[in-house]
């Protein structure tokens, strides 16, 4: 029985690459750095901003004060332009209308900073979530179980009854840490085979695919 799901952010609701790209190769142009691609980017992020700034950024660039520069870089430039290209992936609103619909408890967790975390929901899913919970300070990344477990609380959800989604192996690893059931979808910034590795409990191709399945075990 599932009356809780827990959604990753980036790659499982919101197609955020696009935008996530544009403010690295942003910092980088300024700093006179080699750019990424987009697939690049899509391996880079799932840890958490400051480990994204750190892959983005030349290995002789990476001490822990130059980061702190880049980082409020990034950050400044993301804010200002994280819903330029960033969108639903199809078929993720009508999934949430009718999970919520059917009274099952919605949040969100992610490594994506916090602050961030809760503006872009807010405005592509208005009211949709109980909770949206993003990297908190002092409060370790994903696959660490720390924030999830504070979120389960929070929300006084029943573990045999919560489901964790998310599109990464880093995802799953996270869900399994929390004595969670995970299911892996495939189509976010990662590969069905990266998700396999850490043993999902189901994986799902589409929205669509991941409704049915939920509703079936409702």
């Amino acid at each position: 029985m599932i009356r809780t799901v827990i959604f990753d952010l980036d790659g499982t609701l919101l197609n955020t690459i696009d935008d996530l790209t544009d403010a690295g190769n942003y910092v980088c142009r300024h700093n006179g750095w080699p750019e990424h691609t987009v697939e690049e980017f899509k391996h880079m992020v799932g840890h958490g901003i400051p480990n994204l700034v750190a892959q983005f950024s030349p290995e002789d660039q990476r001490s822990p004060l130059l980061i702190l520069s880049t980082l409020s870089k990034f950050s400044d430039y993301y804010g200002k332009h994280n819903l330029d290209k960033t969108q639903p992936y199809a078929g993720i609103a009508d999934l949430l209308q009718t999970l919520k619909s059917k009274g099952v408890q919605l949040a969100v967790y992610s490594n994506k900073a916090d602050e961030f975390s809760r503006s872009i929901v807010e405005h592509f899913f208005p009211g949709v979530f109980d909770i949206v919970r993003g990297k908190l300070p002092a409060v370790p990344v994903k696959p660490d179980p720390t924030g999830l477990n504070a979120l389960l609380k929070e929300l006084d959800a029943c573990r045999a009854k919560t489901l964790f989604v998310g599109d990464s192996d880093v995802d799953i690893e996270t869900g399994h840490n929390a004595r969670l059931r995970a299911c892996g979808v495939t189509w976010g910034f990662r590969s069905q085979e990266e998700l396999e590795t850490q043993n999902p409990e189901h994986l799902s191709d589409s929205p669509e695919a991941l409704e049915q399945w939920i509703l079936e075990n409702l």
